[in-house]
């Protein structure tokens, strides 16, 4: 296992050549090409997989060698577990699929590799997330757009109701709201429990993403199921005077 971690292939090859369970597993449920495929190792993850190795075998959170890799941003391991046949549809505990890892991670070239290979980028987790809103929620810019361009739903909504642009202007990723709302992203789309985007940057003090939201006409007056606007948020959170200077409090 350790070899494989590492990279050691042809140490690998000698332990293997010598008995070594390839299958044996770590206290998380890890196998040889496992390791191999999260470290990109990709020569070492080749010899594991002509040996036979389960590919498809997964540890306790559900996650397989090409989830690994994609996670990781390991294309080449990545493409190379595809080529042998690997799932990248498989899913971890909690929904997530390889393209949502690389997405999360900002892994482009790695997202591409799984669209082209065909990876559903609409599939959701369990919080009913996509890939597309999991790359917004971290600003990843290039990402999201590779995801808009090749026609993602950009008004998916999570099972609490958020929509990407939300979850981009809550963490103040401002080019990233920016480019969704430059595709026709609702900026008023509303949560279940009524928040705005505007509201979510406001409560966290995003004042270049509240500014940006207010310029293209954000509602300020616009309440959530508390009665609170994006001011009373602000205020609430005990935000300092720049962002409700963007409100025009004086």
């Amino acid at each position: 296992m350790l070899a494989a971690d590492s990279g050691h292939e042809s140490t690998a090859g000698l332990l293997l050549d010598r008995g070594s369970d390839m299958e044996a597993r770590s206290k998380d449920g890890w196998t040889a090409v496992m390791l191999a495929a999260d470290s990109g190792h990709e020569s070492t993850a080749g010899l594991l997989l002509d040996r036979g190795a389960d590919m498809e075998a997964h540890d306790e959170d559900g996650w397989t060698a090409v989830m690994l890799a994609a996670d990781s941003g390991h294309e080449s391991t990545a493409g190379l577990l595809l080529d042998r046949g690997s799932d990248m549809e498989a899913r971890s505990k909690n929904g997530w699929t390889a393209v949502m890892l690389a997405a999360q991670n900002g892994h482009e070239s790695t997202v591409r590799l799984l669209l082209d290979r065909g990876a559903d980028m609409e599939a959701r987790n369990k919080n009913g997330w996509t890939a597309v809103m999991v790359a917004a929620q971290n600003g990843h810019e290039s990402t999201v757009r590779l995801l808009l361009d090749r026609g993602a739903d950009m008004e998916a909504r999570s099972k609490n109701g958020w929509t990407a642009v939300m979850v981009a202007a809550q963490n103040g990723h401002e080019s990233t709201v920016r480019l969704l709302l430059d595709r026709g992203a609702d900026m008023e789309a509303r949560s279940k429990d009524g928040w705005t985007a505007v509201m979510l940057a406001a409560q966290n003090g995003h004042e270049s993403t509240v500014g940006l939201l207010l310029d293209r006409g954000a509602d300020v007056e616009a309440r959530n199921t508390s009665g609170a606007t994006a001011l009373l948020i602000a205020f609430g959170n005990r935000t300092p005077g720049p962002v409700a200077v963007g409100f025009e409090v004086v």
